[in-house]
């Protein structure tokens, strides 16, 4: 079958919360911002994709779609995905290989994967073929920076009572005693059977990361996320043969040479690729491959992305859980996916699944 991409659109959205200002060590996040895409085709299927962040500058990844993508789609054949995505690869060699340029050529590619899901009349984990028919949660919503410690525990104890037994913390307070008083506090309310994961945001120094780290592990911490800067694998190769809680890494790695290489330095335990900060699900696959070379897990850093890492989860044999984050934003989207019982239930529909609500391009649209 071969098709042709005749007209794109590109839509610059900023989407407030439903609930209060959220915190972690780098942010105050009051609102996401995402670009949308659409790619139509002369057979009348259209394929949408997006990208997102949670401080302002997505005009920038707007601008490189529009001036650099676009001129560059029109006519393709968009089920020849790969040659198209390697085109567009090179013609932006000298402006930037990743950031902005990598963040929109992922909108663009979830666009062409939503397409050749629909020609196939397959949502993608079907497509990919699934091991799993549903992808355990764990929460991240009741743990965040800026919330005092009878609030982490009631929130909390809150998402517990509801059915997740993994649930994520923030950490990063100026002084990381305040941390380690918080999580002692949240281990005791919790008890010993449910998961406890805590999130530094990449604040950590060395120093501060294994002195820390170390108290830490008296409470069984399922990993310690983000504990300092994410390209000085160095350090992180020292941290983790300084401690034995597992180390996580991955929301802010954004190539799968990064994680060729620290994988190979033993510089990390938990795999947290993101497809939407890699360039998309073909190179996100790549990075889960090579994790199982190495009995890795990958657990996907997610915040408003379920519905593409449920999907690519189910059928990736080393991804246990998926994180449920940002939960008054869950039905900005079509078709939006559901937790129950502590569970992902996985989406039935063809294709992709991320276009946005028609109201929420509509309101939520800047310029």
């Amino acid at each position: 079958m071969w098709m042709k991409i005749t007209h794109v659109e590109t839509f610059l959205l900023d989407v407030p919360l439903k609930q209060r200002a959220i915190t972690d060590s780098q942010s105050r996040l009051e609102s996401v911002e995402f670009v949308a895409i659409r790619v139509d085709t002369d057979d009348g299927i259209s394929g949408w994709g997006f990208n997102w962040n949670y401080t302002k500058g997505t005009r920038a990844v707007k601008a490189i779609i529009d001036d650099t993508y676009v001129p560059n789609l029109i006519g393709k054949d968009p089920l020849n995905h790969k040659n198209v995505l390697k085109e567009l690869h090179y013609i932006n060699h000298f402006i930037g290989q990743v950031g902005v340029t990598r963040v929109g050529m992922c909108a663009v590619e979830m666009a062409l994967w939503d397409i050749r899901l629909k020609v196939a009349r397959m949502p993608l984990w079907q497509y990919l073929g699934p091991c799993k028919d549903k992808v355990k949660a764990y929460n991240t919503d009741g743990g965040w920076l800026s919330w005092s410690t009878d609030e982490l525990i009631r929130d909390m104890s809150n998402l517990v009572e509801r059915g997740f037994d993994a649930v994520k913390m923030k950490l990063g307070r100026p002084e990381p005693k305040e941390d380690y008083e918080r999580v002692k506090a949240v281990r005791r309310a919790l008890g010993d059977d449910v998961k406890l994961m805590v999130d530094v945001n990449t604040v950590w120094d060395l120093k501060t990361a294994i002195v820390w780290g170390r108290r830490l592990e008296e409470f069984d911490i399922y990993w310690l996320e983000e504990p300092m800067n994410p390209f000085d694998k160095k350090a992180h190769t020292e941290l983790a043969h300084q401690l034995d809680v597992p180390i996580a890494v991955g929301e802010t790695i954004y190539t799968k040479y990064d994680f060729r290489d620290y994988i190979e330095a033993g510089a990390v335990d938990i795999v947290q690729a993101d497809a939407t900060k890699l360039s998309g699900i073909d190179e996100w696959l790549d990075v889960a491959a090579l994790a199982r070379c190495y009995n890795l897990e990958v657990i996907p850093h997610t915040n408003v992305q379920q519905k593409l890492h449920v999907q690519l989860a189910a059928a990736t044999p080393n991804v246990p859980m998926v994180e449920y984050c940002y939960e008054s934003l869950v039905d900005i989207w079509e078709n939006p996916i559901r937790v129950e019982n502590g569970y992902y239930t996985l989406p039935e529909e063809p294709g992709l699944g991320c276009k946005l609500t028609d109201q929420v391009l509509r309101e939520c649209r800047v310029g």
